[in-house]
């Protein structure tokens, strides 16, 4: 037998995905569940808020792939995090609510220099094994 066979460490994407789903899945059913008021108009804000940061943040840690592994990067993305839940906090408190494409748009903007942050903060490099 080669030495190589039954020693690859990687996880399989499909069911680290078909975990994640199902995991989320699980969530969902849970809270409208326990919390039936989730459901209320009152949190639509803060459903909207948290389907388009998970979706956010979802194509960030996609972005870097390979390369979580720099001890830095998620330091860089809990900064990033937390910031960016405090400016939408502040702007939905001061301003006013958003619909769902502001959030799409405030969101694909914010995608800019978020990398920016997390590529200066944890000195990641451009180039990787993807």
């Amino acid at each position: 037998m080669p030495a190589d066979m039954g020693t690859d460490s990687k996880p399989n994407p499909y069911v680290l995905g078909f975990s994640i789903g199902v995991g989320l899945a699980l969530a969902i059913l849970i809270s409208f569940l326990w919390f039936p008021w989730v459901g209320d108009e009152k949190y639509k804000q803060l459903r909207d808020f948290l389907f388009f940061s998970v979706a956010l943040f979802i194509v960030l840690i996609r972005r870097y792939g390979r390369r979580c592994w720099v001890p830095r990067f998620w330091p860089a993305l809990a900064i990033f995090a937390i910031a960016h839940s405090v400016g939408y906090w502040l702007f939905i408190a001061r301003v006013g609510g958003l619909s769902p494409i502001q959030f799409i748009l405030i969101g694909a903007i914010e995608t800019f220099p978020a990398v920016f942050f997390i590529n200066w903060f944890a000195r990641v490099s451009g180039q990787g094994g993807d």
